[in-house]
């Protein structure tokens, strides 16, 4: 008899702990979507806490360097390197130009190029800049190059396709833009190419996949409006002076428009991460044009973040409100919330 009723209430006690487990797994937002944000053997940035800083990949080496560091706005320009496979951050040659916020950055043959940005120095052009610099990996040095031929601002966008780079959009304290400039790396020139047909903004976000560039998202020129939109980008197109095709509307309601967002591709897919007010992660898909939710930033909210992708994984940290955060993003892997100490 005893035997009977241990056997039964062990029963029990099974059965409601499998309740209890199911009812908080059909209760997690979070239980149905892919991917996981993790710190757990993930140093955090090697430099002082900052946002609106830039950040870009070479080889197996992402980089983040210059933005703001503190509440009483003192902006850098020092550069930090972190190797993906030691898991260490080294500062590698400071930037040449001044000090500043919101520039943009790209990579072009091994090289990457920063430019544009706000510096504070107001006597001078507002304080908006226009001028760009080459980083040489190999020899650690910086090469002053010619200057944004579209003129001053911050809030640029910037992206590579076919070996060819583009900057554009963005704001210089009295207007946005919608105009978009080649860079040539061989000749150091820039071109006027396309204009945006999403009209102006700033803020927006651009990514390659597969050969072809995106641009989306971002404040349009309203001052509030957060569009979420997403254009492909044609350099052969019109003549060879690119043309712009918007991709068919995405109509889940859960993704809502973004500033300040972060891009991440990994695998033929693009990641997008946080923005103003915002910590959910969306993966896109260029070949469907599906976007998918996947698992959300564990870092809370973030708008201007720094990243980069090295082989299967994304790396985020800095920005919102001055940090040096640092996570790692798996997006094959299912959530785990007791690796992001």
């Amino acid at each position: 008899m005893f035997n009977t009723l241990k056997k039964t209430s062990l029963a029990l006690l099974v059965a409601s702990t499998a309740f209890i487990s199911l009812s908080c797994d059909k209760d997690d937002p979070e239980a149905d979507k892919l991917g996981n944000w993790y710190r757990a053997g993930i140093p955090s940035f090697g430099g002082s806490a900052r946002a609106r800083a830039v950040s870009f990949v070479i080889g197996n080496k992402g980089y983040i360097g210059t933005g703001l560091t503190n509440e009483t706005v003192q902006r850098v320009k020092d550069f930090w390197s972190y190797d993906a496979t030691t898991k260490i951050w080294s500062q590698v040659a400071p930037f040449e130009g001044s000090g500043r916020n919101d520039a943009v950055a790209f990579v072009a043959s091994g090289k990457a190029y920063v430019g544009l940005g706000f510096d504070g120095v107001t006597t001078v052009d507002g304080g908006y800049k226009k001028d760009f610099y080459q980083y040489d990996p190999a020899t650690n040095k910086w090469t002053k190059k010619a200057d944004f031929a579209g003129g001053t601002r911050q809030y640029a966008t910037a992206f590579v396709t076919d070996n060819r780079a583009y900057v554009g959009l963005g704001w210089n304290g009295s207007g946005y833009y919608q105009d978009f400039y080649e860079y040539n790396i061989q000749t150091d020139k820039w071109t006027e190419r396309a204009t945006f047909t999403g009209g102006k903004r700033r803020g927006a976000l651009a990514f390659t996949v597969g050969g072809k560039a995106y641009v989306g998202f971002g404040q349009t020129n309203s001052g509030s409006a957060e569009p979420k939109d997403l254009y492909s980008f044609d350099p052969a197109g019109n003549s060879g002076t690119g043309a712009w095709t918007r991709m068919e509307a995405n109509t889940n309601d859960d993704l809502t428009g973004r500033t300040y967002a972060l891009p991440l591709v990994i695998n033929d897919k693009a990641y997008i991460v946080g923005g103003t007010g915002k910590s959910d992660t969306w993966e896109y898909t260029p070949g469907t044009n599906t976007w998918v939710q996947v698992a959300t930033f564990e870092g809370g909210q973030r708008a201007f973040p720094a990243g980069f992708a090295i082989g299967n994984t994304g790396y985020v940290g800095t920005g919102g409100s001055i940090t040096d955060d640092f996570w790692a993003f798996d997006p094959t892997a299912p959530v785990n919330a007791d690796d992001n100490l």
